[in-house]
């Protein structure tokens, strides 16, 4: 589909005349978008450019679910509603451009969100995956390797690269980082802004021992808390969207309230399993029209 019908028909799919007969079906529902880069305006684009959306698209989103949902904070997303779309904003990976330009501009909209941490990825740090990427693009040879023999470990998948002598750029502009455990006390100095845990390092938990998943959930759970007190749920986003059995029992052993996952859409809180819950992922491209029509239901 080239990307003028793709746009022409999220145009159609957005109308009010769709809107009247998809709306109905939503009344129950809830829906939890995921963000996870914010290009601020006038920089370049850096990494790997399908997790980041430019500062003026955000802004854009954010006018358009405040016109036709109601925003809410994630912990109280399945309360009873006034009958309009249900909806969570989430934030993965605490990138700076996140942290900084995106929540300034939830700010100014009085809009609550929650950026989901690994602590041990934070301070400035560049992801893997950004390092690698190639031209915006990371080969998805490189990431199913990475993430299924390497477990999405940060420093076994450079170690690995620079033995294959695979081009890593660490040159990345500020946006494009992790923001200071600095910048997120700021962030979440304003009101309706949370944290959640990513795990403790952004790795693969299906690929980890019973001890290692263990220890990557419990461990970001008790920093947070300690780091951000009161700004903290106890919800956990899985990285690279991947869950498992496993990761379930740790989540339920350590009193997580609910997980979530990178694919999927509206759902009722009542009918999905509380440790795999799914999320619309948000990514860079994505147009107005085309989230309003996922918003109102015309596309799942």
């Amino acid at each position: 589909m080239t990307l003028r019908l793709k746009f022409a028909l999220e145009r159609a799919l957005a109308s009010r005349s769709i809107n009247r007969f998809t709306q109905r079906r939503l009344n129950g529902q809830r829906l939890i978008l995921a963000y996870h880069g914010v290009i601020p305006d006038g920089a370049e684009e850096a990494g790997e450019r399908t997790l980041f959306i430019t500062q003026r698209d955000f802004r854009a989103h954010l006018d358009l679910l405040a016109e036709f949902a109601d925003v809410v904070a994630l912990d109280v997303l399945d309360e009873e509603g006034d009958g309009r779309p249900r909806i969570a904003i989430t934030i993965d990976d605490a990138y700076r451009g996140a942290v900084c330009e995106g929540v300034h501009e939830l700010i100014q909209r009085s809009l609550p969100a929650t950026i989901f941490v690994a602590p041990a990825r934070l301070n400035d740090q560049v992801f893997w995956w950004d390092a690698l990427a190639r031209n915006g693009r990371l080969d998805p040879r490189v990431r199913h390797h990475a993430l299924n023999e390497l477990a999405g470990d940060d420093q076994r998948i450079r170690n690995w690269a620079a033995s294959l002598k695979l081009p890593l750029s660490d040159t990345l502009p500020s946006y494009a980082r992790a923001a200071t455990v600095g910048e997120l006390k700021q962030a979440l100095g304003s009101p309706g802004i949370t944290v959640g845990a990513h795990t403790w390092s952004h790795v693969n938990l299906p690929t980890l021992s019973v001890s290692d998943v263990f220890a990557e959930v419990s461990r970001p759970k008790a920093w947070l808390h300690r780091e951000f007190p009161g700004k903290t749920l106890d919800w956990l986003a899985y990285p690279y969207g991947h869950d498992s059995e496993t990761a379930h029992g740790a989540l339920l052993h350590f009193c997580y309230v609910a997980a979530v996952k990178i694919d999927g859409g509206w759902h009722r809180a009542d009918n999905v399993a509380r440790f795999a819950r799914p999320r619309l992922n948000v990514p860079s491209g994505l147009s107005v029209a085309g989230l309003k029509a996922r918003i109102l239901g015309a596309l799942v």
